[in-house]
């Protein structure tokens, strides 16, 4: 006879307490109070839109010159101190942008506050990344084991899926606070600023709370950042990798330019738009929440061969029929949930340990390199064709530079002797045993 207990269903146990502290810095790190009076207090404090585009090329700028240097700090100083130091930099300009009243001083805000954003962009993945491979808790030398998955270590290989969750978390909590702040900006848009700052500081105890990576003997200078840097991106994998996603990036950041103002010319009022980006990050974050899942079904070969082609036709069709813009920036929305966590998977599995959190900025760096001229001529296109016509443009830009990129460039040609997306177990042993 069958013991009842056979038919007890098992619980999955709860997910580690340094992942659920990550997600909860993925939180304090994702408000979006700011969100839908983001461009409108830029405006009313420069006093033109001409004036609020430079200040967001100060931004873009900025990023680009800071990626590598911050990346860099991030792996000589520890990448908790890196984030702690982030974190409050981010908090502190944040509350500033409350206090702003001209050109000349939001740019210096932007100058700081994109110091604190690049402190916590690469150092933020591969701090997790080196967790995850490393965590002993218990002192035996055992990886711990994944919740929703108890008979598999969660290591490295599970970077996207906790990554991603980090993302969904992100996601509600960046949607959340949006439709918030669309409401506390009826009295002040500075309130929003101020509301930001204070959730933003909230993430410092929390990452106090977490460990730091585990310590290195090996010493990483200066001097090896650029032999680094030059040795990684020198292989065409990466090489190419790399390019596809920054023109990726770059496509998305110039039709995301023209969300609010194509959906204003098809009827949508501000509390309207007010939701569609509520819906946004909904969509992202479910996406994200998801990319373990796909990476490990889909693949990350699979996914970058198709996604860019697909929504670069996505674009030509609005060109055609202009009301299918608004599902096809949901569509663009909900793809980015999912390439970035995959993206940094990739990057991470064909990375040296050594100087990670430098390759990811730099990675990051060219990302935003690419981004600048694509949002600048987004507004130049835009004043003589119009926004539609120039979303078409940007789709057909993306789909010559991805297939351009996936036949010549080759950035997921399989390894010899190895077919997977990322190298094989015994790949990674002998890789880990030849660094000792």
């Amino acid at each position: 006879m069958t013991s009842p207990r056979e038919f007890r269903p098992s619980l999955p146990s709860p997910p580690p307490a340094f992942v659920l502290k990550y997600y909860l810095y993925r939180a304090t790190a994702a408000v979006g109070f700011t969100t839908p009076i983001w461009y409108l207090y830029l405006e009313a404090t420069t006093g033109s839109y001409a004036l609020a585009a430079a200040a967001n090329a100060v931004w873009w700028t900025c990023l680009i010159l800071f990626e590598v240097p911050t990346g860099y700090v991030g792996d000589r100083i520890g990448r908790r101190r890196a984030l702690l130091a982030g974190t409050a930099l981010t908090a502190c300009t944040t509350a500033a942008m409350a206090f702003v009243d001209s050109f000349a001083e939001v740019a210096l805000v932007f100058v700081l506050w994109a110091v604190g954003s690049t402190f916590r962009s690469g150092t933020t993945d591969a701090w997790l990344y080196e967790l995850l491979g490393r965590r002993d808790d218990d002192g035996d030398g055992d990886v711990e084991r994944s919740a929703d998955r108890p008979d598999e270590r969660l290591d490295e290989t599970q970077f996207a899926r906790v990554r991603g969750r980090g993302g969904t978390v992100a996601a509600v909590t960046s949607g959340a606070t949006a439709l918030a702040g669309g409401y506390l900006a009826r009295g002040s848009m500075a309130d929003a600023y101020l509301a930001s700052a204070v959730v933003v500081a909230l993430g410092l105890p929390v990452l106090w709370s977490l460990p730091a990576a585990p310590p290195r003997e090996d010493e990483f200078t200066v001097l090896d950042a650029l032999p680094v840097l030059r040795e990684q991106f020198g292989r065409p994998p990466l090489r190419s990798f790399v390019l596809l996603m920054a023109l990726y990036s770059g496509v998305h950041w110039g039709v995301n330019f023209f969300v609010q103002p194509v959906g204003v010319d098809l009827g949508l009022s501000r509390a309207h738009l007010g939701w569609m980006f509520a819906g946004f990050t909904a969509l992202t974050g479910g996406v994200s929440y998801l990319s373990g899942t796909i990476e490990e079904h889909v693949g990350v070969r699979t996914w970058f061969r198709t996604v860019p082609v697909g929504l670069a036709i996505a674009f030509l069709a609005v060109a055609a029929v202009p009301w299918l813009a608004v599902p096809v920036f949901f569509l663009m929305r909900g793809l980015r949930g999912a390439a970035m966590p995959l993206a940094n998977q990739f990057l991470n599995d064909h990375a040296e340990d050594v100087g990670r959190a430098t390759l990811l900025s730099a990675a990051g760096m060219v990302y935003n390199l690419v981004t600048v001229p694509f949002e600048l001529s987004a507004g130049a296109l835009a004043d003589v064709l119009g926004p539609v016509p120039t979303i078409g443009l940007f789709g057909a830009a993306l789909l010559v530079g991805s297939v351009a990129l996936l036949v010549v460039g080759s950035p997921f040609r399989a390894p010899r002797g190895g077919s997977g997306d990322r190298p094989s177990a015994d790949a990674q042993k002998n890789v880990s045993l030849s660094r000792r």
